[in-house]
């Protein structure tokens, strides 16, 4: 179909009023904007309602305007799901419930969930896509960079969630949920269904679909605050200053501090103003591009990453990496590049152009139209 004769709608934020930045809620709005740039109209579902006219197709982040989709799927026009995390770890119960119809679609923005969805949902219509970033909103500013150090991205406490688990599981289950998380931390470059194979073959384990769910929800969430932790506190002798939610001043120390933001224009501030931001992958992203890390590119802010196969791939040298497992040597890259203005600048700038080379929504809605053709 032309270009110019597509109509494709997105689903509307439900919590939040859809033109708001408030993480991942500017997914749609990046998302239209990005079609339009293209040449394809495109708009909120909403505004398609009010003015009685039928898209051709129609989009939603994770769960939004699901109580549209069976709507759209009734008159043959094509839905589509787009998860921002493993739907292993969030919707999984809506993925199979819609899974029957030809016209529902789900895009992944992990790579690694392509092989478990082809063996618990085989009639699932699936594919990988990564994120995209606007540009006009994640602009590198003219301003001082007054933080060393920061980070983005909030925690849970661990050890409680680990201790709940203990007291509701059978001692079996509980066991092999730890046995997971060890070597999940102990091999940062494996997916879940990497790990489950392992042991699978191993131990003869056969996980049907809610045993699977079930360590997907139980596991993610530790794996993910336990790094962020330790990532943190492997660099307890330098300025570091922390946006997000949870308990990080039981884990905190030395110089460390919390910044008070109320919505993504912080993150955006503190992002623009921070000479190094460190990134830790969160389990439940694995396979996949963190928009942290193309938000921070974006802006020209150097990404300190645990070395991770998938930003290795996609970046290249334009990032400077860590040991995952030990953190050993993040102190040292993190001196060297404070210390080092100019090849701190310069891998700034290379994987600024990565991410507007194509990382753009528009590059994210082109990938749609050609899906699509």
């Amino acid at each position: 179909m032309d270009k110019d004769k597509l109509l494709i709608a997105v689903h509307d934020n439900d919590d939040v009023q859809c033109a708001g930045y408030r993480g991942q809620t500017a997914f749609p709005l990046g998302l239209i904007k990005g079609f339009n740039e293209i040449g394809v109209k495109s708009c909120f579902v909403s505004e398609c309602e009010k003015t009685g006219i039928s898209p051709n197709l129609v989009i939603g982040f994770n769960s939004n305007g699901l109580s549209k989709w069976q709507k759209y799927l009734n008159q043959d026009i094509t839905n589509i799901m787009w998860c921002t995390d493993s739907v292993f770890y969030k919707h999984f119960d809506i993925v199979q419930q819609f899974a029957q119809y030809k016209k529902f679609v789900m895009f992944n923005s992990g790579a690694n969930d392509i092989e478990a969805l082809k063996h618990y949902i085989p009639k699932l219509i699936h594919g990988y896509i990564p994120f995209g970033v606007d540009l006009d909103f994640w602009k590198k500013q003219d301003t001082e960079k007054e933080f060393d150090i920061t980070f983005v991205g909030s925690i849970g406490d661990y050890e409680e969630q680990i201790q709940k688990l203990k007291e509701i599981m059978p001692s079996l289950v509980f066991n092999l949920m730890m046995e997971f998380c060890e070597v999940a931390i102990a091999k940062p470059g494996l997916a879940l269904w990497d790990i489950y194979t392992f042991f699978k073959k191993q131990l003869g384990l056969e996980f049907d679909a809610s045993q699977y769910v079930l360590m997907a929800r139980s596991v993610s969430s530790v794996i993910t605050y336990k790094q962020r932790i330790k990532m943190i506190q492997a660099l307890k002798d330098f300025n570091i200053t922390i946006l997000g939610e949870g308990p990080w001043e039981k884990y905190i120390t030395g110089n460390m501090k919390l910044y008070k933001g109320k919505d993504i224009k912080d993150t955006r501030t503190l992002l623009n103003k921070s000479k190094i931001t460190l990134h830790s992958q969160p389990f439940q992203l694995s396979g996949g591009v963190h928009d942290r890390v193309l938000n921070a590119s974006a802006m020209e802010t150097m990404v300190l990453t645990a070395e991770n196969p998938t930003l290795s791939v996609e970046f290249g040298d334009s990032l400077a990496y860590c040991n995952p497992v030990t953190y050993e040597d993040i102190a040292e890259k993190a001196d060297y590049y404070l210390k080092n203005e100019n090849e701190r600048i310069a891998l700034a700038q290379k994987a600024s152009e990565i991410v507007k080379s194509r990382y753009k929504w528009s590059d994210r809605a082109q990938n749609i139209v050609d899906i699509i053709n």
